[in-house]
């Protein structure tokens, strides 16, 4: 456990008063307690030099944490900060709060992001993002396709590998077949992790020599899918959906953001990976908004909400795509982020700003969402407006 965690002398409830949602009140006579609930880097299991150097990339830093507090003390409310590990009930039973602030990527396990919630929802403690089926959905990028496929909405044919030597699904094969190449990832990962330049493959010798070493070295199932030659870009929003599926007033699309690979020296991987996210993410540059179509700027957003309503998420989500370019720059849905980052430098933040949004005004943003959806009376700006078209 962190022995710096940020804290707030005014963050305990005083005695004999109960938290919002237990004392059944929809309105909150006083600023609401908050709890950050965070997993840094440093208090991760040990890895005893068993896995890849990306295996931490999603945890958190005190830096971030701080940030986090920091926007949501700027509402008024009183907020501390807790890991979110197995102690986390009884660091809550001791000090009680009315919501907690999740950004909980978990340490272990296939439904990882889901484990924090779980407990939360065991104790009724409310709390921001989606809940637990929607998280443990949504990391699993295999299970979020079928989701995908079933509704109809478009992404890329895939194969879900347990084994090295499982037989190749056959449009897959003819696809190898045929010279167009294959791509392979960890089913349960994000920012970049085990996406690397052999990544791409182009024969199936290639393609299971890869499969078995990331099945050896992230312990987790390996997807492999259809490359999609065409431009990546991203599409977040915050806020929710009314009970009859409809958007909220408050439901908001940030503008659409490109990963511009022009800054990127000759011979470069065509694809957003690991080294281009976290190695070289001083020289990232995104353009944003996207230079896109009006039609098919629209069909990003149209796609990044029926994604965020057949996932089941709430308040925030990030959707990523690539764009056919030997299709008409037709969207392809490659995953949905229904915890996305929200540190200073992260993809959904880098898209607030291009709008005029600040950090702290995004991290707010996602908290009143949340608030909001429980009935309760928001306290300070609920968001900004916004300074630039959603593009």
């Amino acid at each position: 456990m962190s022995t710096s965690e940020p804290s707030d002398s005014s963050s305990t409830l005083a005695p004999g008063s109960r938290p919002v949602w237990e004392r059944g009140a929809g309105e909150p006579d006083r600023p609401l307690r908050v709890a950050v609930l965070y997993n840094l880097k440093e208090n991760a299991p040990s890895l005893n030099g068993s896995a890849p150097k990306d295996a931490l990339a999603e945890l958190d830093s005190m830096t971030n944490v701080q940030d986090y507090c920091n926007a949501l003390r700027a509402l008024g409310h009183a907020v501390v900060a807790f890991e979110g590990g197995a102690d986390l009930p009884r660091r809550l039973s001791a000090h009680p709060v009315d919501i907690c602030f999740n950004t909980c990527e978990g340490f272990r396990g296939d439904s990882r992001e889901a484990q924090v919630p779980a407990l939360l929802e065991m104790m009724g403690v409310p709390y921001t993002a989606s809940r637990v089926m929607a998280l443990a959905i949504t990391l699993d990028k295999a299970m979020t396709k079928r989701v995908l496929h079933y509704y109809g909405l478009p992404t890329p044919a895939f194969q879900e590998f347990f084994a090295a030597d499982q037989p190749l699904e056959p449009r897959l094969a003819e696809r190898l077949a045929a010279g167009r190449p294959l791509f392979i990832k960890p089913n349960r990962e994000g920012t970049g992790i085990g996406i690397h330049r052999d990544s791409l493959v182009r024969d199936e010798a290639s393609l299971r020599a890869r499969v078995a070493y990331m099945l050896k070295a992230y312990h987790e199932s390996v997807l492999v899918e259809e490359y999609v030659e065409g431009r990546d870009v991203t599409c977040g929003l915050v806020g929710n959906l009314r009970p009859d599926g409809t958007p909220d007033d408050d439901l908001h699309f940030f503008p659409i953001s490109e990963v511009d690979y022009s800054v990127y020296p000759p011979g470069t991987e065509p694809f957003y990976s690991y080294e281009l996210k976290v190695d070289l993410a001083d020289s990232y540059r995104n353009l944003c908004p996207a230079p896109l179509p009006d039609h098919i700027a629209a069909e990003v957003r149209r796609l990044t909400l029926e994604t965020f309503r057949v996932c089941g998420c709430l308040d925030v989500a990030r959707v990523d795509f690539r764009l056919d370019v030997n299709n008409h720059l037709q969207p392809m849905i490659l995953e949905i982020n229904a915890l996305p980052g929200i540190t200073s430098i992260s993809d959904l933040t880098l898209c607030a700003l291009a709008e005029g949004w600040t950090h702290y005004q995004l991290v707010q943003a996602v908290f009143n969402a949340a608030v909001k959806r429980q009935g309760w009376r928001l306290t300070g700006d609920r968001q900004p407006q916004a300074l630039g078209a959603a593009a």
